[in-house]
C-alpha cells in the first residue's frame, strides 16, 4: 500500500495545536494528505440546554478548528478532517493503517476519550502500524540535528534509518547516540551513510543513564527517533527509554516502525 497521509489525533482542549502545526508543516514538507482525526464517546444527551452541546458536536468543532490552525500555520497543505465515534487508541491505530505517520500530542492531564493524552500516545506508539511522532518541547525548532537512540536490540537499524530519512527531509545532521557504561562500540552507521550521502553523521557511545543522557540531548534537536522493545509474542512495548522520552524530551519524538 502506498501510504500518502499524515494523520494527526486531536481533541479540542486548546493544546492540539503544536501537534496540528507540525504535522501539518510536514504534511506539506512530504507532499502528502493531512488527516486530522478526533474520536467521540457516544453519551446518552439529557433534556435542556446541557444537553444540546453533544460530545459529536464538540469533536466536529474541535477538527473545524485544528482544519483552520493547520491550513494558517502552512498554507496550501492538503487537508481533510473526521469526528469518529469511538474511544481514541482503536481509532488512531486503525487510522494508521493507511498513514505514513501518526501524531499526537502530549497532554498529560486530559485528552483524548478516555485515557490521557500521555497514556494514549504510549499504547499508539507500540500499537500503531506506521511511525509515530509525540509532539513535545520545542514543537518547532528550526536548528539542531535529528537524534537517533540506538541500543544493541534488533530495532537499532530502523531508528537509525529513520533518523538518516528525517535528516535528509529536514536538511540537518544525526547525531547518534548509544548509551551504556564503559561506552566503546563500533559505528553502526556505516550503511545509512553510503544510502544517504548528502546527511552528515556522526555517532557517540557514552557512559550514563540513557534516559538522562538522552532527553539532556534532545534539548538541543529537533527530533529524537526511538525503537520499540519487543515484547514476547503479543507485540511490542515502548520500554523505559521511550517512555521517558514521551513525558520529558526537549523536542517532538518519533517512535519508528
Amino acid at each position: 500500500m502506498n501510504k500518502t497521509r499524515i494523520v494527526v489525533g486531536v481533541d479540542g482542549s486548546g493544546h492540539d495545536g503544536p501537534a496540528v502545526g507540525w504535522a501539518a508543516t510536514e504534511a506539506v514538507r512530504r507532499g502528502v494528505e493531512l488527516r486530522i482525526l478526533s474520536a467521540y464517546y457516544r453519551r446518552r444527551s439529557t433534556p435542556g440546554p446541557s444537553g444540546s452541546h453533544s460530545a459529536e458536536s464538540h469533536a466536529i468543532e474541535a477538527v473545524h478548528r485544528a482544519v483552520a490552525h493547520a491550513r494558517e500555520i502552512a498554507p496550501g497543505v492538503q487537508v481533510r478532517c473526521q469526528a469518529l465515534p469511538g474511544y481514541a487508541v482503536p481509532t488512531l491505530v486503525h487510522a494508521s493503517e493507511e498513514a505514513a505517520m501518526l501524531v499526537v500530542g502530549n497532554r498529560r492531564d486530559a485528552g483524548l476519550p478516555v485515557l490521557p493524552i500521555g497514556s494514549v500516545g504510549s499504547q499508539v506508539a507500540t500499537q500503531a502500524r506506521c511511525c509515530v511522532v509525540v509532539v513535545r518541547g520545542r514543537s518547532d525548532p528550526d536548528a539542531g540535528p535529528v537524534l537517533a537512540a540506538l541500543d544493541d536490540g534488533p530495532s537499532a537499524s530502523t531508528v537509525a534509518g529513520h533518523a538518516f530519512e528525517e535528516a535528509s527531509l529536514h536538511g540537518t545532521q544525526v547525531l547518534a547516540i548509544t548509551v551504556r557504561e564503559g561506552g566503546g562500540a563500533a559505528d553502526p552507521l556505516e550503511m545509512w551513510r553510503d544510502k544517504y550521502p548528502d546527511v552528515p553523521a556522526s555517532y557517540e557511545c557514552v557512559a550514563g543513564r540513557p534516559d538522562e543522557v538522552l532527553v539532556q540531548r534532545s534539548r538541543a534537536a529537533r527530533l529524537v527517533v526511538v525503537g520499540p522493545r519487543a515484547h514476547g509474542y503479543q507485540g511490542l512495548m515502548l520500554g523505559t527509554i521511550g517512555t521517558r522520552l514521551i513525558e520529558r524530551a526537549g523536542c517532538p519524538v518519533l517512535v519508528a516502525r
